[in-house]
């Protein structure tokens, strides 16, 4: 009989409100799929040497680590997680290679999105994209300034629909998360229609056509996936619009946003436009499902 592996949840750590949303989003995941939580502060070893030749004392780097993971800690235990469910951990190293690595064991790795000073530079917005373009399982990407609002209040996620291989995984990860939150499904894809100076301009019936036949075409997806999530009630919207315009726009109004990214033979090259404009300026958590 083969034992049954328990869920880790991976949470970056660094002392910001920032972090510490993103203890409290990573805390009510272990705490609903019996998981484990680890709560991991990187000691970032370009920290050591200042400007101005200043030196760090690594003690005092990792004094301050140990400070943040103890109030991560009371957090996650106050959140209901059992003390044998939640560890802890000080690893010396830049914060998105050290998260980029455990994702490799993780289910989940979650990071905080913006920070500003002192420790909180462990975790500003550069490091996010790192992880999100280097790890091997999906990351949720949260900020206490721009996502202030217990998640599971609005009821609804979204997930934004590429045609691209690798969708139908997007779009399970959006019905699994939509369960999971006990909330509705809002698919979204959006036709960019042609810019540029020689570019032909489409009439609005060509630009109809392409969306009936986009809306057909992911709809019929949708009811297949939709199958394995009988619960989940869904709909699909799909705008002729940019992508960033549309999804930024509506995820003001979901608790979750769910978006793919493949895999690049080029480590952080698997990251478009799209994604960075929506790790910087989405107005709801962000689901980053591997394609």
């Amino acid at each position: 009989m083969t034992e049954k592996t328990v869920p880790l949840v991976v949470v970056g750590v660094d002392g910001s409100d920032d972090g510490l949303r993103a203890v409290r989003f990573g805390s009510n995941v272990a705490l609903r799929v019996d998981g484990e939580l680890l709560l991991v502060n990187a000691v970032d070893d370009t920290l050591m040497a200042g400007a101005w030749g200043v030196v760090y004392d690594p003690e005092v780097l990792q004094s301050a680590g140990l400070t943040a993971n103890e109030q991560a800690r009371d957090l996650a235990l106050s959140i209901g997680l059992p003390e044998h469910r939640v560890k802890t951990e000080v690893v010396m190293g830049s914060p998105g290679g050290v998260m980029a690595r455990l994702s490799e064991v993780a289910d989940l790795v979650v990071v905080g999105r913006r920070a500003a000073t002192g420790v909180e530079r462990m975790f500003v917005g550069s490091t996010s994209v790192a992880v999100v373009a280097n790890a091997s399982c999906p990351v949720v990407v949260i900020s206490a300034a721009a996502h202030p609002n217990p998640v599971g209040q609005k009821g609804i996620v979204g997930v934004g629909l590429q045609t691209s291989p690798g969708s139908e995984k997007t779009l399970a990860a959006g019905f699994e998360q939509a369960q999971r939150l006990g909330a509705r499904l809002e698919i979204v894809h959006a036709i960019q229609p042609p810019v540029g100076l020689f570019a032909r301009k489409l009439s609005p019936a060509e630009l109809d056509e392409q969306v009936r036949f986009a809306k057909g075409g992911i709809e019929a997806i949708a009811n297949e996936v939709g199958l394995h999530y009988p619960e989940v009630q869904y709909r699909v919207d799909v705008a002729a619009d940019s992508p960033i315009n549309e999804l930024v726009s509506r995820s003001a109004g979901y608790d979750l946003l769910v978006v793919g990214v493949g895999d690049s033979p080029i480590p952080g090259f698997a990251l478009g436009g799209l994604m960075r404009g929506l790790l910087a300026h989405a107005e709801c958590p962000l689901y980053v499902a591997r394609g």
